[in-house]
């Protein structure tokens, strides 16, 4: 049952997957601070799906890419090292966006 699984999901589908997750982000972005739509049904859009994909599917995705990496052996010219490399980053920033928030908050309160 894991190798089927497991051989379903191709480096190829975990870096176009990969793109896919990190694009709604910088769309999300993108929408924040220079966009500024205010339409209903992108709010609900954005609510609905960013939480899923932060805290749920981009964790889950990078478990299963270092897998597909250890099964590459880590080799550079993969679909499965950059869908990784990506993965990395973007949970790096985006769960180091909020430690940071919460640092500086806690420095103003601290300090006011």
């Amino acid at each position: 049952m894991r190798e089927f699984f497991f051989e379903k999901f191709t480096g190829k589908l975990f870096f176009f997957v990969s793109l896919g997750v990190v694009g709604y982000f910088c769309l999300l972005f993108l929408n924040f601070y220079f966009i500024k739509a205010n339409f209903i049904l992108i709010g609900v859009f954005q609510e609905l799906m960013t939480f899923p994909l932060l805290f749920l599917y981009q964790p889950m995705l990078l478990v299963l890419s270092i897998l597909h990496c250890i099964k590459d052996k880590f080799r550079i010219k993969t679909y499965s090292f950059w869908s990784f490399l990506i993965l990395l980053i973007s949970n790096a920033y985006f769960l180091g966006s909020f430690i940071v928030v919460t640092v500086a908050d806690n420095w103003n309160d601290i300090y006011e």
